[in-house]
Order: C-alpha cells, then sequence, then structure tokens
C-alpha cells in the first residue's frame, strides 16, 4: 500500500508494521526508512528527459532530503562532479522548463487574443498620434476637416512644400500610416485564422466580434463554459453594476452590440435578438471547444429566430417606475 503526497513530492509505502517513504527530487528518487536514505535511484543525465519528468510530476528543486542539501547528496552519490556542475545543470533546467511551459500555454486562441490586444494598443496610440497631428497640423498651416489616416496620407503627398515643418509632419505621419497598415494586415491575420480557431463562433459573430469575444473571456474553454446570459451582457459592466445598484435597468446585450443583426434592428427589437444571438454564440464555443467542426445549421437557426423577432409588431415601451423620475 502506498500514499502519493504530490505537494511535498513523497511517496508513503505501508507493508505490514514497517514504513518507508520517497522523496523524488529533480535527478532522482530517495528511499528514507527512519529519516536515513537506504536506496537512490539517480535519473538519466539528461536535461531533456528530466524536463519532461518534470512537466508531468512535481519534483523537489531545492531543500534537503534526511538533513542533506540537495547539492551534497547529487555530488555523493555521483549524479554532478561539484557544485558548479549542480547549479549550472539546475539553472539551465530552470531555463528549458520554463521555456516548456510557455510553449504548453501558446495555444491557437491565445494567438487570436495576442492580435486583438495589439489592435487595441494600435488604437489607443494612433489615436493619440493623429489628434497630436492634426494639432501641429493646424498650428504651422491652416485648419482642416481632415483626421486620422486621410490627414496623414494628404500630408506625406502634399510636394510642394519642403519647410522644416513640413518634413517633420510628413515624417510623422509616414510613422502613422504605418501603424494603420499594421492594424489592416492583424484584421486580415484575424480574418484568416478565426475560421481555423473558431469556425462555429466565427459563423455567428464574424472574425472581429468572435476574436473580441476570446479577449474579454481569456480563453475559447473560458467562453466556452459560460451561459448564454453572461454572454450577452460581456462587456456591459459599468450598466451591470448601475443595474445592481437600482440605478439602471438592466442591459440588454454588451460587446455583441456590434453584430450588425442588433445594432440595424430597432431599438425594442434589441434585447430579443442579443438573447438569441448570445445563445447561439454560446452553442458556437461549445461546438469550437469540444469539436473543432463548422455546424452551419447554427447560422440558419439563428436567421430563422430572428427573421420571426422581425414580424412581431412593436410594443410600447414599459415605464419604470422611479428610473423614470430619476431621469427628469
Amino acid at each position: 500500500m502506498f500514499i502519493k503526497d504530490k505537494k511535498r513530492k513523497k511517496i508513503w509505502y505501508f507493508k505490514g508494521k514497517d514504513s518507508f517513504m520517497q522523496i523524488q527530487t529533480w535527478f532522482g528518487i530517495f528511499t528514507i526508512d527512519d529519516n536515513k536514505i537506504i536506496n537512490v535511484e539517480l535519473f538519466q543525465k539528461d536535461l531533456d528527459s528530466i524536463t519532461k519528468r518534470l512537466l508531468e510530476e512535481p519534483l523537489l528543486m531545492r531543500g534537503n532530503v534526511a538533513g542533506f542539501d540537495l547539492c551534497d547528496l547529487a555530488i555523493k552519490y555521483g549524479f554532478s562532479s561539484s557544485k558548479n556542475e549542480y547549479d549550472t545543470m539546475l539553472h539551465e533546467l530552470n531555463i528549458n522548463f520554463a521555456k516548456k511551459r510557455v510553449a504548453m500555454t501558446q495555444t491557437p486562441d491565445s494567438k487570436i487574443i495576442a492580435a486583438v490586444e495589439a489592435i487595441d494598443d494600435l488604437n489607443e496610440t494612433s489615436n493619440l498620434l493623429s489628434e497630436r497631428l492634426k494639432e501641429w497640423f493646424i498650428m504651422n498651416f491652416e485648419d482642416t476637416d481632415l483626421k486620422g489616416e486621410e490627414l496623414a496620407q494628404s500630408i506625406v503627398d502634399m510636394k510642394n512644400d519642403d519647410s522644416e515643418d513640413m518634413l517633420i509632419l510628413q515624417g510623422f505621419s509616414f510613422s502613422l500610416l504605418g501603424l494603420y497598415r499594421t492594424r489592416s494586415k492583424i484584421e486580415e491575420y484575424l480574418k484568416e485564422n478565426m475560421p481555423r480557431t473558431a469556425p462555429n463562433i466565427t459563423s455567428i459573430a464574424g472574425h472581429l466580434l468572435g476574436a473580441r469575444l476570446l479577449s474579454i473571456t481569456g480563453s475559447l474553454k473560458n467562453l466556452a463554459s459560460m451561459p448564454s446570459s453572461t454572454i450577452q451582457v460581456i462587456g456591459a459592466n459599468n450598466a451591470l453594476f448601475k443595474h445592481l445598484k437600482g440605478k439602471a435597468p438592466s442591459p440588454k446585450h454588451g460587446v455583441i452590440f456590434r453584430h450588425p443583426l442588433i445594432n440595424t434592428a430597432p431599438g425594442w427589437q434589441r434585447g430579443k435578438i442579443a438573447r438569441v444571438l448570445a445563445s447561439k454564440i454560446s452553442l458556437a464555443a461549445k461546438y469550437d471547444f469540444y469539436s473543432g467542426e463548422l455546424k452551419e445549421e447554427l447560422s440558419r437557426e439563428l436567421m430563422m429566430k430572428v427573421g420571426v423577432i422581425r414580424k412581431q409588431p412593436a410594443k410600447p415601451e414599459k415605464k419604470i417606475s422611479g428610473l423614470r423620475s430619476r431621469r427628469h
């Protein structure tokens, strides 16, 4: 009979009245009886195999066994010839282990999330720089209604002014256009890779909204585990908190408002369509996570249910006591 304690890297063995334990270190397994080492099983002196073992089960990396430091035991039993060799191997093992762990976390949905976060950073940076560019242009030349990419492109295209200010503005504009081009390339990356990573979510929500949902929830696994009622209000944190405090009605939708089925619908239909859309996104996420196969019937069912909602007659808006009075 044995009891395994993974947290402490120990295995207790019981045989009749006798008992002993084994302690698993990164370079070998020590059998202890009455706080004395009675047997040693050294691992193969290969960092790749030790790293693989470390990924599969916890091993003691630092500390002592039966009162002896791990480094001293490694030298005593011939695993390493000196303290320097021991420290060097342990250092390289930690680096290999960290690289393997990072590689294991780089799933296809994590790459999608990284791309969405890059777009957010580019949007924030380009918006700030475009405002600065417009202010600088107006101060040196004339007022303009152009902004953003259009303004940057028009400044780059100006040929009849080689003043110092214009040369600086053109260099500024050229760099800004580079940010816009980078954003377009990342959006193309999402358009190409979202159908591979989450084909059903892409079919229902589109590549940009689908990628945004993965980014907000943190992973495809997290999104697949969420109920449709939660997906419906993802991104509506402020409105939800106000509702919970009794200061606003419950939000009808969050980030899924960007879906054309919702933002092009009349106001009185948006809540119902958001509920149906969230339900289909929830199913799509589960299909993507557990099978990865495209279910074309999901989009057909969505359009059928939305069509039924669109045919319903408009209902008068309900007045909410208390909220209505606070607005006036």
